[in-house]
Order: C-alpha cells, then sequence, then structure tokens
C-alpha cells in the first residue's frame, strides 16, 4: 500500500510544472489524481501519462480557476469519478513584477484573482465534497513571496501573503468545527518550473541568470518540483493528521 492509497486529490494547475509533479508522485503512492488547468491539452497529457503507469488514476479536466461555474463542473466531475475528493491542492497561479509606481491596476486584480480569490472560491465549493470524505486535507501553494517582501513584487507579495494567513484561518474553522481536516501552506523559493522562465530571462538567461536567481539561496540551487512534492505527499497523507495552521518553507534556507 503507498503512502496516500485510497486518497483523491484534486490538484489545479495540473498541466506543468509542480502540479503535473504532484500528480505523479501522488499517484506512485497509491492516490486517484484530477488535474485540472486552462491549458486543459496539457492536463490531459499530463493525465495520460500517468495512468500509462496506474491506468485509471488520473483524470484531467479544464478549468478556469477564476470561474466559480467551472469550479463547480470540475468538482463535480471530479467527484464523480474518483468517488469523492478528500485532499485538495491549490496550485494554479501566476508571478507578476512591479512596485508601487509601474504596477497597474489590471496586472494587480489579475493576480489576486487567480493567486488569491480563486483559493477562496475552489476551497469554499470543495469543502462538501471534503468533509464527505474526512479524513482529508487542503493544501495551499503560496511562496516565499509570502514571508518576505520585494519591491518589485508588490501583487505578488500581497497575494501570497493572503494565502498564508487564509490557509491558518481555514484550518482553525476546521479544528473548531469538529472536522478532521487539515489546511496548511506550501512555500516554495525559485524551483525549476516555467513560472520563473522571466526571472532567469531578467538575470541574462541561461546558467548566468540561473547562477544570479540562486546565489541569495544558502543552498546555492534552485528546487526542483520533488523537493516540494515531497511536502505535499506528506501533507496529503495521514502521516500529517496533527499538522494544521502551519507554513511549510522548501526554501532552501532563504527565509533564514
Amino acid at each position: 500500500m503507498g503512502r496516500v492509497a485510497g486518497k483523491k486529490v484534486f490538484i489545479t494547475g495540473g498541466a506543468q510544472g509542480l502540479g503535473a509533479c504532484f500528480g505523479r508522485m501522488l499517484a506512485d503512492e497509491g492516490a486517484k489524481v484530477a488535474l485540472t488547468d486552462v491549458n486543459f491539452e496539457g492536463a490531459n497529457e499530463t493525465a495520460a501519462a500517468i495512468n500509462e503507469t496506474h491506468p485509471g488514476a488520473a483524470f484531467a479536466y479544464h478549468h478556469d480557476v477564476t470561474s466559480k461555474d467551472d469550479w463547480s463542473r470540475s468538482l463535480g466531475e471530479a467527484a464523480e469519478a474518483m468517488g469523492g475528493i478528500s485532499v485538495l491542492i491549490n496550485n494554479a497561479g501566476i508571478g507578476a513584477a512591479g512596485n508601487i509606481e509601474t504596477e497597474t491596476y489590471e496586472n494587480w486584480r489579475r493576480t489576486q484573482e487567480i493567486d488569491v480569490d480563486a483559493i477562496f472560491v475552489g476551497t469554499q465549493l470543495a469543502m462538501p465534497y471534503l468533509k464527505d470524505n474526512q479524513p482529508g486535507s487542503i493544501i495551499n501553494i503560496s511562496s516565499v513571496a509570502g514571508l518576505m517582501a520585494d519591491g518589485m513584487m508588490l501583487s505578488y507579495n500581497a497575494a501570497k501573503s493572503a494565502v498564508w494567513m487564509m490557509s491558518k484561518s481555514i484550518a482553525l474553522h476546521c479544528a473548531r468545527a469538529g472536522y478532521d481536516l487539515r489546511c496548511n501552506s506550501v512555500h516554495p523559493v525559485f524551483t525549476r518550473t516555467p513560472i520563473i522562465d522571466p526571472l532567469i530571462d531578467l538575470g541574462g538567461g541561461g546558467d548566468l541568470g540561473e547562477k544570479k536567481l540562486t546565489r541569495q539561496i544558502p543552498l546555492q540551487r534552485l528546487g526542483e518540483p520533488e523537493d516540494v512534492g515531497y511536502c505535499i505527499l506528506y501533507l496529503a497523507s495521514d502521516e500529517s493528521r496533527f499538522v494544521t495552521a502551519s507554513e511549510f518553507k522548501i526554501d532552501g534556507g532563504i527565509t533564514a
């Protein structure tokens, strides 16, 4: 039996990067996974690859996390396909660069809508499924940018810090309501996924850009998706049933 055998996991942003990695690692340990993404083709390809090794373990759905209707539909379809939902991983998100003078209101709103509002809407709509499939876990992907400020990351700092506090509020509500549901936030540093490509390019691209990006990290390297994935695996499993309202820094020591 795998570490998450019997778990039914709903993962947003599952087409590539961290979400795809989470899907693969969780399926390897016995879970069923629903991968959702606005990039349905990518999510479907990832699910198909998982099913080659674990037939029937993965499902893919088109899902715009800014759409309440998409949330309702994809949650319902995933619950029907998997026999419920016991783990929600709010992974979908975007990056944003700009300071208080250069940031636009349009970009500010888009960042909050995708990185914050979607977690509120989706978690609220997922609660009936999670309550029917206890013990369960809600895992919100934040960032070290939610814990450390940067003058050029106004919108992203604000969004990711909101995810941090929202996770604690959700956790406390579930505990006080007597639900066997935990909620925690995960805070990766620069991880080798497409979202950091613009930052590498900003530093000169290639090895040069990566070196500039990693010199502020004590362990002197980028995070790998699997570095975050092992934390997700723990939080999705019943190994973490006494862990809630916590933040997990997968950051190579940068926040120290």
